[in-house]
């Protein structure tokens, strides 16, 4: 409760509570849909926010150029994918999906920032065959690129680095979850892949990695998320196919029966 003023001069409360302006908390679209409208500030000081169609601009200009070819490429059902990549992403994006939530199945859909950020990091590496900062800066950067990427040091594209920038809360588990997935298959079933089998997390302090070692312990990411298709619905279509026997298995074991992925 607020007190008002009184005649002997009394100050307000300095506790009363602030005003809170519900409309400005809606969301504007669903999470799992790309983002269509964002909130501007409002014309005059005191207005409210403006509703902006549209997407919200990235200030990264590598990441707002490449969200339009990373767009016309899904719109296009990712033309230039092998198989395997085609496969996961259809499963990953365009199948219904429940997870289990306190003994009972919920829909699930992974967040549309999750599935933009794996299908530019598959666009990049697998698509495009970029592999350097400085082929990154010189095709996507837009004014004076290659003359900025001529200035790239060599010694950081020495070997190829991947970053998502995402916000805390929006995810990036899922995100290093699904990217761990399509690397493990692509290898098991493309026949002149590259990408690895066996992975390595590394985290920058103890809290997160508890955090990581809680996620992907026991594979238990892989297990709750729809990260690759489970016994009864369509793994067997994930098995190496003919032809890759010539490749060594895995600790001496049957890498198509080893799922989640090896960590």
């Amino acid at each position: 409760m607020t007190e008002s003023a009184g005649s002997m001069g009394t100050a307000p409360n300095s506790s009363a509570s602030p005003v809170v302006n519900l409309a400005a908390l809606e969301p504007l679209y669903q999470t799992f849909e790309e983002p269509c409208r964002y909130r501007a500030p409002g014309e005059g000081k005191g207005d409210p926010a403006r509703i902006i169609s549209g997407r919200r601009p990235s200030y990264i200009p590598i990441a707002q150029n490449l969200r339009r070819f990373v767009k016309d490429w899904r719109d296009s059902d990712y033309p230039g994918a092998s198989q395997t990549t085609r496969d996961l992403l259809h499963f990953w994006f365009g199948e219904e999906h429940l997870k289990e939530n306190d003994g009972q199945q919920i829909p699930f859909r992974y967040y549309f920032c999750q599935r933009e950020a794996i299908e530019t990091f598959i666009y990049l590496y697998e698509v495009r065959g970029i592999r350097t900062l400085s082929t990154i800066t010189a095709e996507f950067l837009g004014e004076d690129s290659y003359d900025t990427a001529l200035g790239v040091n060599p010694d950081d594209d020495r070997w190829p680095k991947y970053a998502f920038k995402m916000a805390t809360g929006s995810g990036k588990t899922k995100v290093m979850s699904l990217a761990i997935v399509w690397s493990y298959f692509h290898s098991l079933r493309e026949e002149d892949s590259i990408l690895a089998r066996d992975f390595l997390i590394i985290a920058p302090n103890i809290t997160v990695f508890e955090r990581l070692k809680e996620d992907f312990g026991d594979g238990k990411v892989f297990e709750a998320d729809p990260s690759y298709p489970k016994p009864g619905r369509g793994l067997e279509y994930f098995r190496r196919p003919p032809g890759r026997g010539q490749r060594s298995c895995h600790r001496g074991q049957d890498l198509p029966d080893q799922h989640p992925p090896p960590l």
